[in-house]
């Protein structure tokens, strides 16, 4: 069993009947097993007179039906395992609110939904990894599983183990490399106890777009700071050379001059344009959408 799973195991009745062969006892047992994210609780139940098995029932069987365990029980006609299964059914749905109710003790009856995203890294030219992250979910089991034009590519992905993200919750990726530009055709199914339904994802190309942006402005700026640096210490080294103010000024059109090819516009991405003004020392960083 893995994580998070609960096993609840219980005795039913016990009879005695005298006979004239003396006393017999018939007893019933139950397990309920949790499975989160794989569908309800497995439920079983066995039937013994004294030390024979004559019936058992198993909710993950192909009949779905009570089932003799003992030749005499085969002579028993379609009657008797109607009432028989729907007994073993009852039975089941009240073991699986027991075990719902066992979960809570045990703090298992949340779930948190994991948060999900793609991620695109260029391998070379030719080739990318697409990389499908499940964050900040709980229980543990999870599925993730890559698809291309809806065939699965189990044996081509690679997954990694569930691991504990430190906060009670857990974490999984699973990638998969592609051919650069074919991107569009896969996508990542996951599927987890405290999704209401599978979730389908392929990777959005504009969801990696802040990453450059942020790069661009943080270079960009850190370049205008060194130029106003370089043109502030010169205006300060020749005033206190005692050159006049218009050899200063020349000095200062010609430091912007030198650098004047990264003055205009440094970049422009989804409307974003970001413009760097130097003069007399000072930096000026405007944006503008």
């Amino acid at each position: 069993m893995g994580p998070g799973t609960l096993l609840l195991l219980l005795s039913g009745a016990l009879a005695l009947t005298e006979t004239w062969a003396g006393s017999h006892s018939l007893r019933y047992f139950y397990t309920a097993v949790s499975r989160p994210g794989r569908g309800e609780p497995r439920f079983i139940a066995v039937g013994y007179v004294d030390y024979t098995q004559f019936v058992r029932f198993d909710s993950d069987a192909a009949s779905g039906r009570g089932e003799p365990r003992a030749p005499w029980m085969e002579h028993e006609g379609p009657e008797y395992w109607d009432r028989e299964t729907l007994t073993l059914r009852a039975s089941a749905q009240t073991h699986r609110g027991n075990l719902r109710t066992l979960r809570g003790y045990y703090n298992q009856s949340e779930a948190d939904p994991p948060k999900t995203h793609v991620t695109h890294h260029p391998v070379s030219d030719h080739k990318a990894t697409l990389r499908c992250w499940a964050l900040g979910f709980y229980p543990a089991e999870i599925t993730l599983t890559w698809q291309w034009d809806g065939e699965d590519q189990t044996q081509e992905a690679e997954l990694v183990e569930t691991r504990p993200s430190g906060d009670g919750t857990f974490q999984k990726w699973a990638a998969v490399s592609v051919p650069s530009g074919e991107e569009q055709r896969y996508t990542c199914h996951v599927q987890h106890e405290g999704l209401p339904e599978p979730l389908t994802l392929r990777w959005e190309p504009s969801s990696q777009l802040t990453i450059p942006i942020v790069g661009i402005i943080a270079v960009a700026v850190l370049g205008a700071v060194v130029i106003g640096a370089v043109v502030t210490a010169v205006m300060w080294r020749r005033k206190g050379s005692g050159i006049d103010s218009a050899q200063g000024s020349d000095v200062s059109l010609m430091a912007c001059k030198v650098f004047q090819p990264t003055l205009p516009i440094v970049g422009t991405t989804a409307g974003l344009v970001l413009f760097i003004v130097v003069g007399t020392g000072a930096v000026v960083a405007t944006l503008v959408m």
